[in-house]
């Protein structure tokens, strides 16, 4: 794969198909069987460093999305995404926000932090950018560039919602997410509104 195809970090994909295995009612496989076994063997054996396609990792997303359902794959992603932030790929930026090394702590300065994380998982795939609104406890994250095959694809969807809701969880904190679609075709930008309480 050349440095400039766009591409998604193997660790996340690998994490995932581990996870499913333990999915009850015979799930696990129906996820690998949606995903097949050429694909699933080439995420098995890349390292957690690698650069995966972007299509392969949204297959992956799709099938949980297929067959969890999007409250069960949103749960999935909020549950991989809270051992990453606790003792993964993204501890360094949880203890930072732990630390108040940014100027501040606590779950915003997670969700700060939360463009800094895809731009470590991503090449290529364009941006997100977090947007405040002075004087509230909401923070909202935009996606800025990112690929249209990202922004069409609902199983991806669940995997930003599960980094957020990953995000308040670390520090134990009451809150929701929220996801918005504005505008349409290649106008279109997801936007993920964190209201913290």
């Amino acid at each position: 794969m050349s440095d400039s195809q766009p591409a998604i970090r193997a660790h996340y994909a690998k994490v995932a198909l581990k996870r499913s295995r333990a999915i009850p009612g015979g799930k696990g496989s129906l996820i690998r069987e949606r995903i097949g076994e050429e694909q699933t063997t080439r995420v098995r054996k890349a390292s957690s460093l690698d650069w995966l396609p972007v299509p392969l990792t949204l297959d992956i997303c799709d099938a949980l999305l297929m067959v969890l359902g999007e409250e069960g794959a949103r749960n999935f992603w909020a549950e991989l995404m809270f051992d990453s932030y606790d003792r993964g790929l993204l501890k360094p930026l949880t203890t930072m926000a732990r630390d108040g090394i940014e100027g501040a702590n606590g779950p915003a300065a997670l969700l700060k932090m939360a463009p800094r994380a895809w731009a470590l998982s991503s090449r290529n795939c364009g941006e997100i950018k977090l947007v405040t609104a002075p004087g509230t406890s909401e923070l909202q994250m935009s996606s800025t560039s990112l690929l249209p095959m990202i922004l069409r694809s609902r199983g991806f969807h669940c995997v930003f919602w599960g980094a957020c809701r990953a995000m308040l969880d670390q520090f134990r904190t009451n809150g929701t997410v929220e996801i918005l679609r504005e505008g349409s075709g290649a106008d279109m930008q997801l936007i993920y509104r964190v209201s913290m309480s």
